[in-house]
């Protein structure tokens, strides 16, 4: 009680005064039509404005969780396309027969991007997704426009993965339109829209605006993911008997927000014969 007779005695002149001006500006829209009309506009607008802030604020987090759910049902809906499985019939005595034998071989699990480097001559992501969700190491990451990287390591509830702008980064890849396999690299770490294609012989012959996907030679990820296109072509770089062909890459991975991990179902068998552990 003190402190608040002490606060008055200090301050009483100023709070008397806003008491008094309250009491006026309430007499003055009280009694004068244009004046509370000017005021009630005011408070109109002012009111507008911060439910207008309000609901920016409430969309966006409403729209964050939404596309949180869209990436988990589109994860699913990859599952259940044809290079997701494996086909145990090569020819088949009839499509149907061909479509009724296959093995789930590629799952999918939606992550949100939580941090990213583009503009290191080594870069790498962080996933929102980890041991508790299925993922480990040497897992692909891709997304809508194309490919992302290579997860490097889990903890329970994040995944470091390691950039297709990498130097260490190689992709097993493949013209669409010739079905030639080729290695992705990213020579020039100053340009992180574009990779090089390596290992095209010269008897092949690209063209501009030809298709690089992914060639499924690799655990990492399935056949026909898009990559990017052919930018262009040096058919005789240091007389070399490949190609020189620099691809430009159709996802922006400074922009990148969701990706779908890929869970091979078979890679450990497919690891066990490349890497000689096979059974003598």
């Amino acid at each position: 009680m003190n402190k608040i007779i002490s606060i008055f005695t200090r301050s009483g002149g100023f709070l008397v005064f806003l008491i008094l001006e309250a009491i006026c500006i309430g007499l003055v829209v009280t009694y004068n039509a244009e004046q509370k009309e000017i005021y009630n506009n005011s408070v109109n607008i002012l009111s507008d404005g911060l439910t207008s802030n309000f609901g920016q604020v409430t969309q966006y987090y409403n729209l964050s969780s939404v596309n949180d759910s869209l990436a988990g049902v589109i994860a699913e809906l990859r599952a259940e396309q044809d290079n997701a499985r494996f086909y145990n019939l090569v020819r088949g005595d009839s499509i149907k027969e061909e479509m009724e034998n296959f093995e789930q071989q590629y799952t999918y699990i939606a992550a949100k991007v939580t941090s990213n480097t583009i503009t290191l001559p080594n870069n790498f992501l962080t996933l929102n997704r980890g041991l508790n969700h299925g993922v480990n190491t040497r897992m692909g990451v891709y997304d809508d426009k194309g490919i992302i990287g290579i997860v490097v390591g889990s903890n329970n509830r994040y995944s470091r993965v390691m950039s297709i702008l990498h130097r260490d980064s190689k992709i097993s890849a493949e013209i669409k339109r010739l079905k030639a396999p080729g290695s992705l690299v990213w020579e020039n770490t100053a340009n992180p829209t574009q990779m090089e294609l390596k290992y095209i012989p010269k008897h092949i012959e690209p063209v501009v605006g030809d298709t690089i996907q992914t060639n499924g030679y690799s655990t990492h990820f399935p056949q026909g993911i898009m990559i990017g296109t052919i930018k262009s072509i040096e058919k005789n770089k240091d007389g070399s008997n490949f190609h020189g062909i620099t691809v430009k890459l159709g996802n922006d991975l400074s922009t990148v927000q969701y990706g779908y991990i890929v869970n091979n179902l078979f890679k450990n068998e497919q690891l066990e014969i490349e890497e000689g552990e096979e059974d003598e």
